[in-house]
């Protein structure tokens, strides 16, 4: 394996950095399952395919590395720069993201299974077919986002901003986008099989051959969204706006 890593030895001294040995075993071979590299700068490394399960990399330079297919499960990357990464594949379920920066990263097909990204910024990302089942997306900004055909089952996405964002074919069964703002957002062919969308802003929405059975549409907001050939058997409506911009308290109790 080829790494371009600046070396700074200086820096294993330092309270939180990273263990030298750690970096000659990265440097070595793929494994490196629960390695301490916080702060390194390993910016550009090649380091597709590599175990670094449990692997601290805490403020780490990751910027423009190759990381697809690595192993990164339950990794610490708070803080860590990841802006013009290749995660394409990465597995990163239950890694440690918090204030992690992802700008310009590549992400199609990452798995995100069951991570914490609250208040994350990913607006305008590329996150084709992620995986973010069970993730926590609360307050997240993932306006303009690609996230066609992503599994997103069982997923918290209360307060997003999905303004513009491309969820076609997307997986969303059980997913709770309450008081989310997803005008303009695509959602055709998605399934929200008992979602929760109460209070979300669906205004302009393109939800046509979306399957909303079983959602809860409460407070909701539809003006002018395109419903053409979705389903929605069994989903609650109560003080609704619909397309029209009438109210629809059909399932007010």
């Amino acid at each position: 394996m080829r790494l371009r890593i600046v070396f700074l030895m200086m820096f294993s001294a330092q309270v939180g950095a990273f263990d030298a040995g750690d970096m000659s075993k990265l440097n070595a071979g793929r494994e490196c399952a629960r390695c301490d590299l916080s702060q390194a700068d390993l910016s550009d490394a090649t380091l597709s395919d590599v175990d670094l399960k449990w692997a601290s990399l805490t403020r780490t330079n990751l910027s423009g590395a190759d990381l697809r297919g690595a192993d990164l499960k339950w990794a610490n990357l708070s803080g860590a720069d990841l802006t013009h990464a290749d995660l394409t594949g990465t597995i990163l379920n239950g890694a440690n993201l918090w204030e992690a920066r992802f700008r310009g990263a590549r992400m199609r097909r990452v798995s995100l299974v069951g991570t914490d990204l609250k208040w994350a910024n990913l607006a305008g990302e590329d996150l084709q077919g992620a995986d973010l089942t069970l993730v926590n997306l609360s307050g997240a900004d993932l306006s303009k986002t690609d996230l066609r055909d992503a599994l997103f089952t069982k997923a918290k996405l209360v307060g997003a901003n999905l303004q513009g964002a491309n969820l076609a074919r997307g997986n969303l069964t059980r997913a709770n986008l309450s008081e989310a703002n997803a005008r303009k957002a695509n959602f055709a062919g998605a399934d929200l099989t008992s979602a929760d969308l109460k209070w979300t802003n669906l205004d302009q929405a393109n939800l046509s051959g979306a399957d909303l059975t079983g959602a809860d549409l409460s407070y909701a907001s539809l003006f002018k969204a395109n419903l053409s050939s979705a389903e929605w058997a069994r989903a609650r409506f109560c003080k609704t706006t619909m397309p029209d911009g009438t109210i629809n308290n059909a399932g007010c109790h």
